[in-house]
């Protein structure tokens, strides 16, 4: 029988062939760590769309909305979008999304302003560790320029940010202290821009969000503080995991540039194959509310279940030759934003910063080639984040 342990390096370093053992031998797995598990495409997407399963924390996590009183980052939880179900969930999501995509659409050329100021200024390097390099700043860059932040700011947003992912999944005991302590830093930070911006409008996604909360009175001031932080957060952490992990796999298949630089393969499918084939985020948590049979087995009420992102995006059901990097792949499209509900609201950014990076990184005047034949994964629960990527650097032949 398949032991499915999240915390096995061997896992973290690469949880595909457990993922196909489950899948086919027990996809609705219970594990002795105590929770089930799910690896079917099919089961996955039922999942994410069925109103049984709840966002809200286990009642046995930190971040429990019983435990307000006495942690910062149950609080803060207890205000995100992500943790909220039915209505609590849907009006703050709806205002926050309606406003992103405004200022995406308005700020299109931004995203690949960025992308290409970042790369101008790889000229002259013959070697690099991309993820702090490259996609750590390229990531804050976007995400402070789309809320006018000021840059001086991105390293307070990179450690805040850090902490504030930890609520995801399971927070180590010996830094509660400080995921609390840097999450009040983080809201205290929000709420004195936002009263800057009330005092001194500009035009920035925070702004425009004060606008929109002003015509609609549907937010809180804490849930515009908390959400904004989750939206920076999301805007540096994943997009940073999501683009290392996006080169490093893009290097690995000479098709893909080829196909970058060729105008072959649409650049939208190659960018979705590249989080279909390496999802940034693994799995995500839901908590039965009921009873729920799936795949002919009873999952009981308050049981913690983890729906399998990752597994789901590679199912040979699904999708021929899961563990083949296809540019030009048809048919269903990956979870790795989600699905209804509770889809990224972020996710048309993320896609428009990983497009801008790969076509401003390949299709340039720099030839990029990998210094390492493996990739080393981070030991966080619930997430594929590649620990770093080295890169060698040269000029394109025939290029000026």
């Amino acid at each position: 029988m398949t032991v499915l342990d999240l915390t096995d390096p061997e896992f973290i370093q690469n949880p595909y062939g457990v993922y196909d053992r489950l899948r086919r031998d027990d996809p609705v797995h219970y594990s002795k760590m105590g929770f089930w598990f799910l690896t079917r495409y099919e089961d996955v997407c039922a999942a994410l769309r069925n109103p049984g399963l709840s966002n809200r924390p286990s009642r046995f996590s930190v971040v429990h909305e019983s435990n307000r009183t006495r942690h910062v980052c149950a609080d803060v939880a207890a205000n995100l979008v992500a943790f909220r179900d039915g209505p609590k969930h849907r009006e703050p999501r709806r205002i926050f999304a309606k406003t992103l995509t405004a200022l995406i659409k308005e700020r299109q050329s931004l995203v690949r302003n960025v992308a290409e100021s970042m790369v101008a200024r790889l000229a002259g390097k013959s070697a690099m560790e991309f993820s702090a390099e490259f996609a750590e700043p390229f990531a804050a860059t976007c995400i402070t320029q789309m809320m006018g932040l000021p840059s001086a700011d991105v390293a307070r947003l990179k450690a805040w940010s850090n902490l504030l992912f930890y609520m995801f999944h399971h927070i180590p005991p010996d830094i509660v202290d400080s995921v609390n302590q840097g999450l009040a830093e983080f809201r205290s930070y929000i709420e004195q821009v936002l009263e800057s911006r009330r005092q001194s409008p500009q035009d920035d996604f925070l702004t425009h969000l004060l606008d929109d909360c002003h015509v609609e009175h549907e937010l809180s001031p804490e849930e515009m503080v908390d959400n904004t932080m989750l939206l920076i957060a999301d805007g540096i952490e994943n997009v940073q995991a999501g683009l290392t992990g996006a080169i490093s796999t893009v290097l690995r298949h000479r098709e893909a540039i080829d196909a970058i630089r060729g105008g072959g393969p649409s650049i939208h499918g190659i960018v979705d194959e590249c989080l279909r084939y390496e999802s940034p985020g693994q799995y995500q948590g839901r908590i039965a509310l009921e009873p729920i049979v799936i795949g002919g087995k009873t999952i009981r009420a308050n049981s913690v279940v983890l729906l399998g992102i990752g597994a789901a995006n590679r199912d040979p059901s699904v999708f021929q030759e899961p563990h083949r990097f296809v540019v030009d792949r048809k048919g269903a499209g990956h979870l790795a934003f989600g699905l209804g509900r509770h889809a990224c609201i972020g996710g048309a950014l993320f896609r428009a910063e990983l497009e801008a990076a790969l076509v401003g990184l390949f299709d340039g005047s720099i030839e990029l080639a990998l210094c390492q034949d493996s990739m080393t994964w981070t030991t966080r629960a619930g997430h594929r984040w590649p620990a770093e990527l080295r890169l060698n650097l040269a000029r394109r032949a025939g290029r000026c």
